[in-house]
């Protein structure tokens, strides 16, 4: 039997993302793959197909620079359909991410159906990424392409109008081994991105013969250049002589993605064993050059984005609170300020009617027409007649009833009601759903938010009151609308599935450093000075210039982790002759019922059985639990909440001495 030749194609999406996606990168974050596009199958290996109906199967190993996370798995034939064939190909992908200690898995099952031409009839798609899977169904007529997406028993519907042809895995195969012959030879098409919901002209050019190393061998290929109209970046492919790819490497938020013609056994060896102590996710995160102080009630923020690929360019950003300030393809400099509802100063988003109601729809991520999202939007908001104390109330439900859980990828909103666990995507989602079931148009946001000394990707909702659009995030709350320490990259009502936001996402998320230029706090502006340091030290006293917050050490104590960001809260540690430890750390505000409970609950996870206290610090009485062996006080300053920790021997007293020496510059009222 002679073997069947077939290229794959692999395509990895960072986004909400989400989500995504939305995948990984916001959620903390997260990713999604567009399904393998197989070459066209040589003239004798079609012929053995049809002959004797034997499958090709081939296997990939998905690795993040030299860590394996995953496997893809093809399957390529030729199917009889009434009076003509067809070609099927089948791809599965499963890949396992470690999220800051947490173990994520993202699979993906497609099938690609294409005439002998290569046009493409129907894509299926099945995704995998929480415990409730989704199918995109999409079939491809003249003119147009039928969607069908399908959660938890729901289906949602709609159309995607296209030009021309829409070629498959076959017909792409075709175009390539046809025309790419040497270096500079191109080939444009236009295919369907199913995972993306959407159609993209894409574009392949041979670049050069390379001679590279494959399994020990060397191995004359051709690379390929591949890029597509929806996507900011370059895709490269090493084909061997017959066109198969044996090679392909692609960027993401956490280094370059390599996919690599392998075996089954290799493909799925140690896959279930692969290394959670190796965090790429770490990769993705953005530390702050400055500890932003209150940074859940800022007024203002200034900062400075740095493209690390200029040619990918910047998504549309500017809105009703982000203003551009400068704009080059290197840097972007933009204003955040906090939405004043009480100002009358149009907004420049105008929105008809029409529009509008689509911010009300049910759709596969987002439903208000669940039973249960429905119950409990008339439960928590259903008498409140002010639209944005209605807002509040729900953000604050989520924000109290939600668990966060880097386990699950990106789950849809009749999921998340069930089991309340996710990350900001589904603490979006959610939330999202519960506004338009209170009949308040939303929309689904991701972009990047400032936490604990790092920019990390995000989700959270804006709603539509009193004509404008409001930011509010219940994974990251503040007291009020959501403050401008973040930065909206993207907008969707999710009624057209993913792809809007990733695309926006994929050009911002692991492509950009951030520095902030300047805050405002109180009616207060911050300058941020160039190169100057987040803390400092000296004659053995720790000052941090953000949060203008100063510790001197006990004698013969000693400075340490004092570099710790998201999602470590410690600020700094003291350790002593004896092993004894001091530990400061910072967190935010929550919507908690009780505040003062929430605050004793915060002390009551570091101390367990100590006795309750007050202590005057700060200008006020604080809670303090104390014991022999450990004792804490929390100390709740505006929106920044600082928990202070003695360990060892004796520790009320030396909590009480280190109290003394603990100065903060900026005390709110």
């Amino acid at each position: 039997m002679k073997e069947i030749k077939t290229e794959k194609r692999f395509l990895a999406v960072i986004g909400l993302a989400l989500v995504g996606l939305l995948v990984l990168a916001f959620g903390g974050a997260r990713l999604i793959p567009h399904p393998l596009f197989s070459n066209h199958l040589l003239e004798n290996g079609r012929q053995n197909l049809i002959e004797e109906k034997i499958p090709e199967v081939r296997w990939y190993v998905v690795k993040l620079g030299q860590q394996k996370i995953g496997y893809l798995k093809e399957t390529v034939e030729k199917v009889r359909e009434n009076d003509h064939w067809d070609i099927k190909s089948r791809s599965e992908a499963k890949m396992v991410f470690n999220r800051l200690g947490k173990k994520a898995e993202l699979i993906f099952n497609s099938e690609y159906v294409e005439s002998e031409a290569g046009h493409l009839i129907k894509v299926i798609s099945d995704q995998v990424l929480s415990s409730q899977p989704i199918r995109i169904e999409a079939s491809i007529e003249k003119n147009r392409v039928l969607i069908k997406s399908t959660v938890g028993g729901r289906s949602f519907s709609r159309e995607l109008p296209y030009t021309g042809e829409l070629l498959g895995p076959e017909g792409i195969g075709q175009l390539t081994l046809k025309n790419l012959k040497k270096p500079g030879d191109k080939i444009e098409f236009k295919t369907l991105l199913a995972e993306l919901s959407q159609v993209a002209s894409g574009e392949r050019t041979m670049a050069n013969q390379e001679e590279i190393e494959f399994q020990g061998k060397k191995l004359k290929t051709k690379k390929i250049e591949e890029n597509y109209s929806n996507l900011a970046y370059s895709r490269q492919v090493w084909l061997d002589e017959e066109g198969n790819e044996i090679r392909s490497v692609e960027p993401s938020p956490f280094g370059d993605m390599v996919t690599e013609l392998s075996n089954e056994q290799e493909a799925l060896s140690g896959l279930e064993g692969i290394n959670l102590g190796t965090d790429k996710y770490q990769l993705s995160l953005i530390k702050a050059n400055v500890r932003l102080p209150q940074a859940r009630d800022l007024e203002r923020v200034v900062i400075r984005l740095e493209h690390n690929q200029k040619e990918a360019g910047w998504p549309e950003i500017e809105n009703d609170y982000q203003r551009i300030l400068q704009k080059d393809n290197k840097n972007l400099i933009v204003e955040l300020k906090r939405v004043e509802l009480g100002k009358s100063s149009p907004p420049k988003e105008k929105i008809s009617p029409a529009e509008l109601a689509s911010y009300l729809k049910a759709n596969a991520y987002i439903d208000p027409d669940n039973s249960e999202i429905k119950k409990i939007a008339q439960q928590v908001a259903g008498t409140e007649k002010d639209n944005f104390k209605k807002a509040l109330k729900l953000r604050d439900w989520v924000s109290r009833n939600m668990t966060f859980d880097l386990g699950i990828v990106f789950a849809p909103a009749s999921e998340i009601i069930k089991n309340k666990r996710g990350t900001c995507a589904g603490y979006a989602a959610l939330l999202a759903s519960l506004l338009r079931a209170s009949g308040l148009p939303s929309r689904y946001i991701i972009g990047l938010v400032y936490a604990n000394g790092i920019w990390g990707g995000h989700a959270w909702v804006e709603a539509y009151i009193n004509e404008r659009w409001v930011p509010f995030d219940a994974a990251v709350p503040s007291p009020q609308v959501a403050d401008p320490a973040r930065l909206a990259i993207a907008w969707s009502s999710l009624n057209d599935g993913l792809g809007e936001l990733l695309t926006a996402a994929q050009k911002i998320f692991g492509q950009v450093e951030i520095k902030i230029l300047e805050y405002s706090f109180k009616g207060k502006n911050f300058k941020v000075e160039a190169g100057c340091p987040i803390y400092q030290i000296a004659n053995q006293v720790y000052h941090n210039l953000g949060l203008q917050l100063s510790l001197k050490a006990l004698p013969d104590f000693t400075f340490a982790d004092l570099d710790r960001v998201w999602p470590d809260k410690t600020l700094l540690s003291l350790k002593g002759p004896a092993g004894e430890t001091i530990t400061l750390t910072q967190q935010s505000w929550f919507p908690a019922q009780d505040f003062e409970a929430y605050l004793i609950s915060l002390i009551k996870n570091e101390v367990k059985g100590g006795k309750l206290e007050y202590w005057k610090a700060w200008g006020k009485k604080r809670p303090v639990l104390v014991s022999p062996e450990k004792s804490a006080i929390v100390l709740a300053n505006g929106v920044d909440i600082f928990v202070l920790t003695a360990q060892g021997k004796e520790s009320p007293g030396r909590l009480k001495m280190v109290l003394k020496n603990l100065k903060n510059e900026l005390l709110v009222p």
